[in-house]
């Protein structure tokens, strides 16, 4: 299992995250990462918002759409897509996806190449 894991790193473990809740994990300075448990599942995400860079994990999660708080965009979870609403027309925005495993009720994310 030691080789599944490689580049990820501890995230949470299942216990820690509320059902169909979220929550806010500091990888760095740099990073953080947003944990949500929703309808299909455990999915992570940049604490970003593509459009104006402030934090989204007070965002509201429905059917597994974020809507970010303080613009209105919406995202799917799963792909990081922009699906509607925001400050902006263009279709550019998607919220940067993260690898997830669940590994005996542990919770890893996998980085980015840094």
């Amino acid at each position: 299992m030691v080789a599944t894991l490689e580049n990820y790193v501890y995230a949470c473990t299942v216990d820690q995250l509320p059902p169909r809740g979220k929550k806010t994990i500091h990888i760095d300075d740099d990073l953080t990462i947003l944990i949500v448990a929703c309808e299909s599942g455990l999915y992570a995400v940049e604490d970003c918002c593509p459009q104006t860079g402030r934090q989204i994990g007070r965002g509201k999660v429905l059917n597994c759409v974020l809507t970010a708080p303080t613009t209105g965009a919406q995202y799917d979870l799963a792909t990081g897509r922009y699906v509607g609403g925001g400050l902006s027309p263009f279709q550019s925005h998607w919220l940067t996806v993260f690898p997830i495993q669940v590994v005996e009720n542990t919770v890893y994310v996998r980085l980015p190449n840094r």
